[in-house]
């Protein structure tokens, strides 16, 4: 996997003004020396004394913590942002420099600072500003940012002439006040060289009556045309007949209102000009367009750079398509036109036309569609292959033209067509001397990607008929000044398809100018990394003197290794690309993800969002183990290669909620998977991949469904927990879906979890466990532990209550061995803010309360089980926001030596335990919230290779399990935009252990001690030496097969040609007795990759002599 995150800098002049602080709050750093920090919930105040009197003193009235979502890993080396906190006062202050310093005094405080006034990158002062969202989705707001607009630059200003926008519609009234500095005036008829034609008189707008005479003074054919024309009246006003003649004036704001102005709008075009062309002669039709061609053609003749037409024709005429051929051809003029508004042209409330509209169709024309807020094609305007560019056209603010309603939305491509006019006429101001070719592929080929592009509207893909993509303002200016490289394409030459820890990994790398954007020399692209597990020998690639032109590309390759030990997962990078583009310099820093996996071929799965626990097992009893895993309302079913298990994936229709539960519900011999969705659908699939709905309520499952022969009828039984506003019910039904006698139980308080179950007090009838919780206004949140037997009758001891909140999944297990099971799970005690307490309590309830275990932290996950350390007691397993993964032995009140183990983050999984390397101890893993899989032996120390480190989200429990059949273990972890599988090339042992999500398959959250063996000398050792087959064979390029050694000895084995010959000695050591398993990856003893055959392996240990064939195929 490639991940690109592209991050631009631009080497620009930005001048900023002095520099601006809230005067009503502190920014404060709790000193590292606190370790309790904390703030109360009744008072807002905290429990540091010195703090709170101080707050009292000045007036200040709360405290919070600034970046309540930052992790305890955003560090600036000692630094946590976790430790800011921001101090809010009453009002203003006037001396907050002082109490900045009263604060910084402090002991508890370690920092003290005056907070700044953050604004966006250039964000005008217009009152309308944070209505007008069309602009900040077509990136406006960036691209002024371009522009010194505090030093005096203005966007669309040039130091030489101006760009003008011609409006030929139902007239302009070009004295609104949004409108009239950006008012085209002719100086051509300034007759008085006054440097004006138009002047404020007596609060009026109106034309300076020195300038009238009556003659073409310019030579134009229009007489006294100082704003524009009348086409259609043919006198030199281009004024509205009527003031309900509205669409003029509203699409002239959304090209060039005046910007930075301090009232109303804001536009793209912020300082272009506007010519007004009236091209209406109906005065009692406000709609009417009677003159279009004349209108269009006197803006050409006036000089219009830009003729924005925001009307439609359903008609295509040759006369017209010629007409606009020669205002391309002979005035050299961009005439941006919109698509239209649907089959009737009735807007938002019509339908989508798949027809052209004119002249938006005819070559040479600019044709532009609408979309709405959030990137959204709402399927009413209209698409053509002959669209160029979309652009937002939904409930835009327009300028208006009656006296006390000066502002009114409008929807329609009418409004999106003036906001692209504005940005091509801002682009043609950077590069007034490029022909109109240039400057409109600086448009269209910066547009953005949106994925409604996709979508289909009345059952049609519109698809290739909304341009270009969405207009970007920003990239265009962007790319009238400097190029624009990324890597466009990403592989890695190695020998296995992916990168493992020691390979030595080329990286080949294709960098492109992109299209529109200004040519690149001096080309130079660096690879680095902070990671010191890498090492770049090969880090630089250069452009060796070649200009590269928009659209061009440049290839070359880096070459890294990787030590043995380093970490698994997504290892960050980061190319630095600079070039040179004129006067302009140009650096682009772009991260890259590098996979480091000890994979298998076919996976990671993408494009799925994995966030229940996956699972693995054999379903279809072919003996190889299938990978289950949803997304959304999709569940998969994978197959080693990553191909599709037969039928899947299955679609359900709404969400997964739980994670699937796998058993034998019928007692037919086979399994059958049990998952929930958010709409209280249970759904039951079998091996043949049938899928059937078992039951069907109100509510959304929790967790997990659990399955146990509650009747012990030999067929399991479903259990599951739902929740409604008044309280939560715990279901069981048969497989067939009829509930059990007894079921469902209604519990009126809200349940946590899922259900845990097994026989409590040894009566040879089951029971199930949940935990509830409500509110009480006396004591606050108070949970309860409820004991369900089989029947639905709750037992005697239950329900019984805790002061605490949040509890966590409960587990069940022996713990003393007295044939009694202990109750275990984590609450929040009602009387800390942020800790936790793990309680085990004994199978009578609350009078039989065993032992508890405080943190710091909340635990997060669940409760697992296992001896880690071998001494014959069982530990309790858990992470949580104190940061560590702990081991308690709750009978002996002490952790392991090496434990708890620093994670560096909060954990947020149940521990998964499982014997990975067969050396009869247990590795521990679990997920920590810096996205992250730690995996631990015994000791405590790290596994190798780990922690596995991801970029995407994980929060999920991993499945282990051994995918391909050849003696080791894989671990398959879900991350929110992909699946992926760890290969684990060592053989694993099968000691019973803790090794799925709550336990085992049937998600029932109970150890069974029976099974599970504490002594810390467990190893099998063979009875006789073997050989085994290798997997895969036939193979390319890697295989691997096992063997035993009954006891300590001289091992040697070979790798032999269909000759005889000795390819390769992969061993030739004395070694301990045990199972092995060795890899060979096709090459000889000189490096060197082997040619496609039959090879043999053979085995020397002690007496013992064996030989195997197998096959290489590339």
């Amino acid at each position: 996997m490639v991940r690109i995150n592209i991050l631009c800098s631009l080497v620009v002049s930005i001048m900023f003004a002095g520099p601006k602080y809230h005067a009503d709050r502190l920014m404060v750093y709790i000193d590292d020396s606190v370790t309790d920090f904390n703030i109360s919930n009744d008072n807002g105040m905290t429990n540091i004394s010195e703090i709170n009197d101080l707050m009292r003193d000045v007036d200040a009235i709360s405290i919070e913590q600034w970046l309540p979502n930052a992790r305890p890993t955003d560090k600036n080396q000692h630094v946590s942002l976790d430790r800011y906190y921001v101090i809010q006062f009453g009002s203003s202050k006037n001396n907050i420099n002082r109490l900045a310093e009263r604060f910084d005094r402090l002991d508890a405080i370690s920092i003290s600072e005056k907070v700044p006034i953050v604004e966006p990158a250039y964000v005008p002062n217009d009152s309308l500003w944070d209505q007008l969202y069309g602009l900040s989705q077509v990136k406006a707001d960036l691209a002024f940012d371009l522009w010194d607009i505090d030093g005096g630059e203005i966007p669309g200003q040039m130091d030489d002439g101006e760009i003008v926008v011609a409006i030929p519609d139902v007239g302009l009234k070009w004295s609104h006040p949004d409108l009239v500095d950006n008012i085209w005036q002719n100086l051509g008829e300034d007759l008085d060289g006054d440097g004006v034609v138009i002047e404020l008189v007596d609060g009026v707008w109106e034309f300076d009556s020195d300038d009238e005479n009556g003659i073409d003074d310019d030579g134009d054919g229009y007489i006294d045309n100082f704003v524009g024309y009348d086409a259609a009246m043919e006198d030199n006003d281009p004024w509205p007949l009527r003031l309900d003649h509205v669409h003029g004036t509203k699409v002239a704001g959304n090209v060039s209102a005046m910007t930075n102005n301090g009232i109303g709008l804001a536009s793209v075009g912020y300082s272009v000009k506007l010519m007004g062309v009236n091209a209406n002669d109906n005065i009692n039709s406000p709609w009417s367009l009677t003159h279009t061609n004349e209108a269009v053609l006197a803006a050409a003749q006036m000089g219009a750079d830009i003729i924005n037409c925001s009307w439609v024709s359903s008609v295509y005429s040759g006369f017209d398509s010629s007409f606009y051929q020669v205002i391309h051809d002979e005035y050299d003029c961009i005439v941006v036109a919109a698509a239209g508004n649907g089959v009737d042209n009735g807007g938002v409330s019509d339908t989508t036309d798949f027809n052209p509209r004119y002249p938006a169709a005819y070559n040479n024309v600019v044709s532009v569609t609408a979309m709405g807020d959030n990137d959204s094609f709402n399927c009413w305007a209209n698409v053509h292959e002959t669209v160029d560019i979309s652009a937002p056209g939904e409930n835009i603010i327009c300028a208006y033209t009656y006296r006390d309603t000066l502002y009114a939305l409008g929807n329609g491509t009418s409004y999106a067509t003036p906001l692209t006019a504005g940005a091509i006429a801002l682009v043609k101001s950077l590069i007034p001397d490029a022909d109109n070719e240039t400057i409109l592929s600086k448009v269209f080929d910066t547009a953005e990607f949106y994925p409604d592009m996709l979508r289909s509207c009345s059952g049609q893909s519109i698809e290739g008929l909304v341009g270009a993509g969405q207009l970007n303002i920003h990239r265009a200016v962007f790319a009238t000044r400097y190029p624009e490289l990324l890597p466009t394409e990403i592989t890695y030459q190695n020998d296995e398809g992916f990168n493992s820890p020691g390979d030595t990994i080329a990286i080949d790398v294709t960098i492109q100018n992109s299209l529109g954007f200004e040519p690149a020399d001096s080309v130079v692209v660096v690879l680095s990394t902070i990671d010191s597990n890498f090492n770049i020998f090969s880090d630089q690639i250069n452009g060796n003197g070649i200009t590269l032109n928009g659209g061009e590309e440049l290839t070359g390759q880096f070459i890294l290794t990787s030590n043995h030990d380093a970490s698994l997962g997504d290892i960050p990078f980061n190319i630095h690309l600079s070039a040179v583009s004129g006067d302009f310099s140009y650096d682009n820093h772009v991260d890259l993800i590098v996979p480091l996996s000890l994979g298998i071929l076919g996976f990671p799965i993408q494009d799925v969002s994995i966030h229940n626990p996956p699972t693995i097992t054999d379903l279809d009893g072919n003996n190889y183990s299938e990978i289950y895993f949803s997304s959304d309302s999709a569940m998969y079913g994978k197959w080693l290669g990553g191909l599709d298990v037969n039928g899947y994936p299955l679609n359900v229709g709404s969400q997964i909620s739980t994670a699937t539960a796998v058993g034998d519900l019928d007692g037919d011999g086979y399994d059958e998977i049990v998952f929930g969705t958010s709409d209280g659908v249970v759904y039951v699939v079998n091996r043949q991949g049938s899928m059937n709905v078992v039951y069907d309520h109100q509510g959304s499952l929790l967790d997990v469904p659990v399955l146990s022969d509650l009747d012990q009828d030999g067929d399991l039984e479903i259990i599951f927990t739902s929740n409604f506003e008044s309280g939560g019910i715990l279901h069981a039904i048969h497989h067939t879906g009829d509930d059990v006698t007894g079921f469902p139980v209604e519990v009126n308080s809200l349940i946590d979890a899922c259900p845990a179950v097994a026989d409590l007090d040894n009566d040879g009838v089951l029971d199930i466990i949940i935990a509830s919780q409500n509110w009480n206004d006396t004591l606050g949140w108070e949970l309860s532990i409820l004991a369900i037997d089989a029947s639905g009758i709750p037992k005697a001891g239950f329900p019984f209550p805790i002061q605490g909140r949040k509890s966590t999944s409960i587990t069940l297990v022996d713990l003393n061995n007295d044939q009694n099971i202990e109750i275990i799970h984590a609450v929040v005690p009602n009387d800390s803010l942020s800790g936790g307490r793990l309680w085990v309590w004994g199978h009578e309830g609350e009078v039989s309360s065993i032992n508890f275990f405080d943190t710091e932290g909340s635990i997060n996950g669940g409760i697992s089980v296992a001896d880690i350390d071998g001494n014959g007691s069982l530990d309790l397993l858990f992470t949580g926001e104190d940061e560590y993964l702990h081991a308690w032995d709750p009978i002996a009140d002490s952790e392991p030596d090496g434990w708890p183990i620093d994670l560096g983050a909060s954990g947020i999984t149940e521990p998964i335990v499982v014997d990975m390397d067969n050396d009869g101890d247990l590795e521990v893993m679990c997920v920590s919230s810096s996205n992250e899989v730690h995996f631990y032996h015994h000791t405590g120390t790290h596994y190798d290779n780990f922690p596995y480190i991801s970029q995407d989200s994980l929060n999920s429990v991993p499945a282990i399990g051994d995918l391909d059949n050849d003696g080791d273990n894989e671990i398959i972890v879900g991350t929110f935009s992909d699946l992926r599988v760890i290969d684990i090339v060592q053989e694993s042992g099968d000691r019973y252990a803790w090794s799925t999500y709550r336990g085992n398959g049937h998600r029932d959250g109970y150890f069974d001690i029976s099974f599970a063996t504490t002594s810390s000398d467990w190893k099998n050792i063979p009875s006789e030496y073997a050989l085994y087959d290798n997997y895969p064979n036939p193979f390319n390029p890697t295989t691997r097969f096992s063997y035993a050694l009954p006891k300590n000895t001289r091992v040697k084995i070979t790798i032999h040609d269909i000759n005889g010959r000795i390819v390769k000695t992969l061993i030739n050591e004395n070694q301990d007795a045990g199972k092995k398993l060795v890899t060979w990856n096709a090459k000889n003893e000189m490096g060197l990759s082997v040619a496609t055959g039959i090879y043999f392996y053979r085995i020397e240990a002690g007496d013992f002599r064996h030989t195997k064939k197998m096959v290489l195929l590339k």
